[in-house]
């Protein structure tokens, strides 16, 4: 397919590279590429099988792609940085400046912002049933506290006192929806996003196994309370997940 497009989910923004015209366009604006060797990263970066490419590959590009190479004493890195700059060069003149981020020690990756559209469907369904079976799972939860006693100890705390078999079903279910959606997007490039949504999935696990205390808290008080924190950090979930490629 000579046609390559990519979309930003936050402005639905479309980029797109005509491979066989060797153009690249958004926002109105296309240009011609004429430098073979910044043609070849783009290609390599649209078309890319592994979450980051490395400077070792873009300077093999490069070197493949020079007849007469005049950066021969020069690190991968510095080879990398250079052509990659040239990229984002392109990039700003179709008026697109955060389509790639650097990966520390790595190389570079596509911004988490910009998914494929051939790709967006399937990523967006495992997202959506990830979100999906946390929101129902926060649901059930919410439901349970309605029917169940608020316990008040000698201290003034109260909380909600479990049967073992909800804490443990409760605990499974997060702990299968978690690790299948981690196996899914565990790449070097998500590590900071990946963290971020454990904290939030953290914070959802101790509502959900009933950690939650409250202060000398009626059961009215109490049971409104764990509802509205445990919506508000659904959205910080939706919000982490958002994030992730």
């Amino acid at each position: 397919m000579s046609l390559i497009k990519f979309k930003n989910i936050e402005t639905t923004k479309l980029i797109t590279l005509d491979t066989h015209l060797k153009t690249l366009s958004s926002s109105g604006r296309e240009l011609f590429i004429q430098d073979s060797a910044v043609f070849a990263v783009f290609i390599q970066l649209l078309t890319l099988k592994t979450s980051v490419i490395s400077y070792k590959t873009i300077a093999n590009l490069i070197k493949e792609q020079k007849s007469k190479y005049h950066m021969d004493d020069c690190s991968n890195s510095i080879i990398a940085n250079k052509y990659i700059f040239k990229v984002r060069t392109l990039l700003k003149s179709v008026m697109v400046e955060d389509f790639i981020v650097t990966v520390r020690g790595l190389g570079y990756k596509i911004s988490n912002k910009w998914l494929s559209v051939q790709e967006e469907d399937n990523n967006e369904y495992n997202k959506s049933a990830f979100l999906k079976e946390i929101t129902l799972i926060i649901d059930d939860c919410i439901i349970y506290t309605k029917s169940v006693s608020i316990v008040q100890d000698k201290s003034g705390f109260t909380y909600i006192k479990p049967s073992q078999d909800i804490v443990i079903n409760n605990f499974n279910r997060m702990n299968d929806c978690y690790h299948s959606f981690l196996s899914q997007y565990s790449t070097p490039g998500n590590s900071a996003e990946l963290i971020d949504l454990r904290e939030k999935i953290t914070k959802v696990l101790l509502y959900a196994i009933y950690w939650r205390v409250g202060d000398s808290l009626s059961d009215e008080k109490f049971r409104a309370d764990y509802k509205n924190e445990l919506q508000f950090i659904l959205k910080q979930v939706i919000q982490a997940v958002t994030l992730l490629d």
